[in-house]
């Protein structure tokens, strides 16, 4: 079984991949993260390996500390670098850690995971995630005790959630069900309610 960094790794790669594999037009095109193309999303993912501690302090203290809007300012700050450089930068440095060092090496995969398919669904590409980041994205999102840097735990500790694909479930509350990935998606503010069934979706965060 892969252990944390190699989790992250193949979640940065396996985005390195997708964004090779896009046209110009596709990379202008849209994603599920409002306003953010897949070059904005792309910066803000290898903003995560560009940035030391001190610049990424420097930029939240620029933000107010709002890191919605620090995370905004690094993607435009690293988008310029264009879609190879991120690529290589992503691949070459794989599985480094969040910036922030007391960051567990989740934030990184989950976030990356999320981000990955946040693509692929807004320019309505098929593809998966691999079952190792998705099986750790999920198990991270509903256990680890920094899951509340993305999810409100008295959300997910009310919830029952069952993978239809996936041998995984967890949790004893109202029942969300469906694919696994589209759990995870739910989970970090993605509307799919068309995706998911049971008496928990309508409590998913949004």
């Amino acid at each position: 079984m892969a252990d944390d960094r190699q989790i992250t790794a193949k979640a940065r790669t396996d985005f390195a991949d997708l964004l090779d594999s896009l046209s110009e037009e596709q990379l202008a095109g849209n994603t599920l993260c409002k306003d953010w193309t897949p070059m904005d999303v792309a910066g803000h993912l290898v903003s995560f390996v560009e940035l030391g501690l001190p610049a990424m302090m420097l930029s939240m203290a620029k933000a107010g500390f709002n890191v919605d809007k620090a995370w905004a300012a690094n993607a435009a700050t690293y988008k310029p670098m264009g879609r190879d450089a991120i690529s290589a930068a992503l691949r070459e440095k794989a599985a480094k850690k969040a910036p922030i060092p007391s960051f567990s090496a989740g934030v990184s995969f989950m976030d990356v995971a999320v981000h990955t398919q946040d693509v692929r669904r807004g320019l309505g590409l098929e593809g998966s995630l691999d079952e190792e980041v998705l099986r750790a994205s999920l198990e991270w999102v509903t256990t680890h005790k920094q899951r509340k840097i993305h999810v409100d735990p008295k959300i997910t500790d009310s919830l029952r959630l069952e993978a239809t694909d996936l041998d995984w479930s967890w949790g004893d509350g109202a029942l969300v069900s469906g694919p696994a990935e589209a759990i995870l998606m739910g989970l970090n503010r993605r509307d799919m309610s068309a995706e998911l069934t049971g008496d928990g979706v309508p409590k998913l965060p949004t």
